[in-house]
């Protein structure tokens, strides 16, 4: 369904899908430890990269932005308290993810192609998809987004 709302440009509605998927991963997809297994990480793994691309286009307003994507885009802040890499997540690729969130918020658009450069191999096409339209949006003369 959210590979749907991004094909018709509905990046909000993909983004509550997409959230709503790693919550019901997180709830149902406990080992023993109660920490999320097999296939469940793989989804976990592929909501929050395409929620973290997502929320780079749309660009939300801190008033706009819901708890859920606060705490999603507070993980990757170089400031973050927590220290951790989410066990779904290489570290290279949580490394690359957090030095997009952070050239994004900075509007460093010298590193966006680099970054995208390097993302490429961690992505799926559909992410690929949603990079390349952040990268052509913000380097784009009529990129400036308030």
């Amino acid at each position: 369904m959210a590979t749907c709302q991004i094909a018709t440009q509905d990046h909000d509605g993909a983004l509550a899908v997409l959230m709503e998927m790693a919550q019901i991963a997180e709830d149902r997809g406990g080992g023993s430890g109660g920490k999320p297994i097999g296939a469940y990480l793989d989804i976990l793994g592929q909501c929050e990269v395409t929620g973290v691309l997502l929320l780079m286009l749309l660009q939300p307003t801190p008033q706009r932005t819901q708890p859920a994507h606060s705490k999603l885009l507070e993980k990757y802040a170089w400031d973050s308290m927590e220290d951790i890499t989410p066990v779904f997540l290489s570290e290279d690729l949580f490394l690359l993810l957090q030095s997009l969130v952070m050239a994004c918020q900075a509007r460093d658009l010298a590193a966006l192609r680099p970054l995208q450069t390097d993302l490429q191999p961690y992505l799926s096409v559909e992410q690929n998809n949603l990079l390349n339209k952040l990268v052509m949006e913000m380097c784009s003369p009529g990129g400036d987004r308030v």
